[in-house]
């Protein structure tokens, strides 16, 4: 209802995965199998497709793959469940003067059970990228679920010492800050990618918590907190002011000379 009663129509609006919490990639066990699991992803498939329904139908609806979509490692069976479900899980579209790229990040995690869609997507980022470049976009965005990195652009996960903690009603989980960025190796060279062809910003997801950090060559890392379950990590630095909350974020890019964007975090 909200994004609706925006005075300025939003030409789309992104969902940065994990559109729905139950994949049988992550909780097919002894207790579930996977037919039972695929079954429950279908009734929360209906669930989200049934509220974002009623979003202003002139506002195109993004969807971005999570693990929780996919799994963490992401199979060809699961990333074709996917596509059956919503459409393709790395795709580009122009908004005005402004190129806008998702890309499936859970295979940039791990692409052990389905190399080639790996080196297929990477191929075609590549040629978008170029294209892009080749004719002139004023700003370049990537969309993806999980973040390449938090608060450096070279990070090390095994260094990482934030940590954000889960309770429930039978356990509590440090959960590291690690966790959620995707690994080194894979991540440089990406953002290499990024730094050669101008890449503004890139967006996700997957922290639960905002966080908006900047790489040395001026790409803002733009995370947004969930519109589920929020928590607080150690590791934030101390100025970060953005309220830790549930909520969406507005992007306003300008045309003309300037091709300037800003963003701003809403509470919801």
């Amino acid at each position: 209802a909200f994004i609706n009663q925006i005075k300025e129509k939003p030409l789309f609006c992104c969902v940065c995965g994990d559109l729905v919490h139950m994949t049988s990639e992550i909780y097919a066990n002894e207790k579930l199998t996977r037919e039972e699991c695929d079954k429950i992803q279908d009734d929360q498939v209906r669930d989200f497709q049934g509220t974002w329904s009623k979003l202003n139908p002139d506002v195109a609806l993004v969807c971005v793959c999570g693990n929780h979509d996919i799994g963490n490692a992401p199979t060809p069976t699961s990333i074709e469940r996917f596509r059956m479900q919503f459409g393709d899980e790395y795709l580009a579209f122009w908004a005005k003067r402004c190129y806008n790229i998702v890309v499936n990040t859970c295979l940039f995690n791990d692409a052990s059970k389905a190399p080639s869609h790996f080196k297929d997507q990477y191929t075609w980022l590549e040629e978008r990228l170029q294209y892009a470049t080749d004719k002139q976009a004023q700003q370049i965005f990537v969309f993806g679920h999980h973040p390449w990195f938090l608060y450096k652009e070279d990070e090390d996960g095994d260094t990482m010492e934030g940590y954000s903690t889960i309770a429930n009603e039978t356990k509590t989980v440090k959960v590291p800050d690690s966790y959620f960025i995707l690994p080194k190796e894979s991540r440089m060279k990406v953002l290499a990618l990024f730094e050669k062809f101008n890449v503004s910003a890139a967006f996700s997801g997957h922290f639960h918590q905002n966080m908006v950090s900047t790489t040395s060559f001026g790409m803002q890392m733009i995370v947004t907190s969930s519109l589920s379950d929020v928590i607080e990590s150690t590791g934030k630095p101390a100025d970060f002011d953005e309220p830790n909350t549930r909520g969406i974020r507005v992007v306003r890019v300008e045309g003309g000379s300037t091709a300037s964007f800003d963003h701003e975090f809403i509470s919801l």
